[in-house]
């Protein structure tokens, strides 16, 4: 997807980093959920039209902050169109859409029971379903690694052990699933 913000940084010799404040948020924000769009496209479905509309119009709006920069105008005063989690959480929606389609898919196989991988079950997951259970049962529903740290210290081992970059991160048990999202987070829902 060619972005106009990053053809109007290169028409006027600019780094993002002499951009102000708010274009530099809005810069990243888009290099965010472009990030998503590359997973999704990654597991083999492109973002619906809704996505990219959205997509487009946050880079429009950023092309608008450069411009103002530029010619030291204040054009563009309305905020960013989409707010960059909710458009992460749109295409984090499509790509579980993606895997669920996949596991059905392999479920439908006949040759799948020779096939299927099989799934290591942790000693200690009645124990983490608890932890789960409980961290959901307190309102909390998004963590980044520091706060999993702090919150439960035998599930952040487990994740610390088990994490691969550019890989799925996560623990499912029986009654809830915390996931690595395309934000960085992890993100708690029950099933």
């Amino acid at each position: 997807m060619k972005l106009k913000y990053v053809t109007e940084l290169n028409k006027h010799q600019l780094d993002v980093s002499d951009l102000p404040e708010d274009a530099q948020t809005g810069v990243e924000q888009i290099n965010q959920v472009i990030r998503a769009v590359n997973m999704l496209e990654k597991k083999g479905k492109t973002p619906t039209r809704k996505t990219l509309n959205k997509v487009k119009a946050m880079d429009k709006w950023v092309s608008y902050e450069i411009i103002d920069f530029v010619n030291e105008t204040q054009q563009n005063e309305d905020e960013i169109p989409h707010d960059h989690e909710d458009v992460i959480d749109e295409i984090d929606e499509q790509v579980e859409k993606v895997e669920q389609l996949k596991n059905k898919e392999s479920m439908n196989n006949e040759n799948a029971p020779e096939e299927q991988e099989q799934v290591a079950i942790d000693p200690r997951a009645e124990q983490m379903e608890d932890e789960l259970s409980s961290l959901y049962a307190e309102g909390f529903r998004k963590f980044d690694i520091e706060d999993l740290q702090s919150k439960s210290s035998m599930i952040y081992e487990l994740l610390f052990d088990t994490y691969e970059p550019d890989e799925d991160n996560g623990i499912e048990t029986t009654k809830f699933k915390l996931l690595e999202r395309t934000d960085g987070l992890f993100h708690l829902t029950k099933k």
